[in-house]
């Protein structure tokens, strides 16, 4: 494709898709960096209970990711938006009138479902909307809104909620919800007809119905990344506690959300122009080095040195790796290979904490960072095997 137009990204469809990426990961952010807070004030539970308020939505949204791969082209992508983006407002405002922790967790629940669904949907659409030849370009900007979400969400959780109530975090996200919702409405999705053989097979559910097999090895390797990070994510605040280093927290994810921001603004290009192997292993090893360094960390400038690490490191190697499982996939199986990715991502944000947790008694703090760390450099290892050794510069989807 070699004329202007096709080549195009910044297409009115394709900002109201960052939009809509923008609101749900706002939403997403800002009441997991809140619920289970929330739920200790509001509900008097412990904080294995409050951690679960949390992490019901990550459950819900791995669930409905394993389903919607194989149904999102039966209902239409258009009508799926607008009802789960719908769900998602109605989610938002129903929270400050529960009254059990039951109910709670519930709705955690059915919210995460609904993001698992809306963002499944607005990810398959936005790579119909990317030229093939800014594939992983497009990606990356796409996943700014990410990056945005996690410095803007966790601020405003805070903030709200210490300088007003729990009533202007929901209102936030109420907003943000709203907004993603408006913008899907205009929106020209192009939609996909499945072929009769897919009709006739539609409610016979297989392996390769809810996991695209093509993109497994690189979905590990998110797996895996996302199980390094997610140490990350969840420890960091307690670690920086107990170093008597509490309001280093707020500078250091500013500095890796920042750095995300600055390299998703040529890793993309990179990747289009050069290959994988020009992103992935620098990427990953960044990422490690980042983790390596929390580990021995005792002062300020040791937490920015991690975060820019870790923040480069992050930013470029996730949309490079949807890049490389999509161009493994063919185009009727779209949604399900980011299915697969998403559910990789979200798998490793779930079991990280719970799978690693147990060594912050064993080793303190410097053997879970190491860990995590460990875990990334098996995921660079299982890249290079699995994948990168056989590639060959730039892959454009089939």
């Amino acid at each position: 494709m070699s004329s202007t137009s096709e080549q195009r990204l910044w297409t009115p469809d394709y900002l109201r898709a960052f939009v809509v990426m923008l609101g749900i990961s706002l939403v997403f952010i800002t009441l997991m960096s809140y619920m289970a807070l929330y739920a200790v004030k509001q509900f008097s539970v412990n904080d294995t209970a409050a951690g679960f308020a949390a992490s019901s939505f990550v459950a819900g949204g791995a669930l409905s990711r394993i389903l919607i791969g194989k149904y999102l082209d039966f209902i239409g992508r258009k009508r799926t938006l607008i009802i789960t983006l719908a769900l998602f407002v109605l989610s938002c405002l129903i929270y400050p009138i529960l009254n059990s922790y039951a109910l709670l967790v519930l709705v955690r629940f059915i919210h995460g479902a609904a993001f698992g669904v809306a963002s499944t949907t607005i990810s398959s659409t936005v790579i119909t909307l990317i030229p093939l030849g800014r594939l992983s370009e497009g990606l990356g900007y796409i996943s700014l809104a990410g990056t945005v979400s996690n410095a803007v969400g966790p601020l405003a959780a805070i903030q709200l909620s210490e300088r007003a109530s729990s009533l202007w975090v929901f209102g936030f996200t109420t907003i943000c919800a709203i907004v993603a919702l408006l913008s899907v409405l205009p929106m020209t999705v192009k939609e996909r007809t499945p072929t009769q053989d897919e009709y006739d097979r539609r409610w016979r559910i297989r392996g390769s119905d809810l996991v695209d097999f093509n993109m497994l090895s690189i979905a590990v390797v998110g797996l895996l990344t996302s199980t390094g990070f997610s140490v990350v994510m969840t420890y960091l605040p307690a670690y920086l506690v107990g170093l008597d280093m509490a309001s280093t927290a707020s500078m250091f994810f500013f500095v890796w959300a920042f750095a995300m921001l600055v390299v998703r603004l040529f890793a993309g290009r990179m990747h289009d122009r050069y290959g994988e192997n020009a992103v992935l292993p620098g990427a990953l090893l960044a990422l490690v080095l980042g983790l390596a360094v929390i580990a021995v960390a005792d002062s300020l400038w040791h937490f920015i040195i991690a975060a820019t690490l870790g923040g480069f490191g992050h930013g470029a190697a996730l949309p490079s790796l949807q890049a490389v499982g999509i161009s493994r996939t063919t185009t009727n199986r779209i949604p399900i290979a980011t299915s697969t990715h998403y559910l990789a991502l979200d798998s490793g944000l779930a079991i990280g904490p719970v799978m690693l947790g147990f060594m912050i008694g064993l080793t303190g703090y410097t053997g879970l960072y190491l860990a995590g760390a460990s875990i990334v450099m098996l995921g660079l290892i299982v890249y290079w095997f699995a994948h990168g050794r056989h590639a060959r510069g730039a892959i454009a989807p089939r």
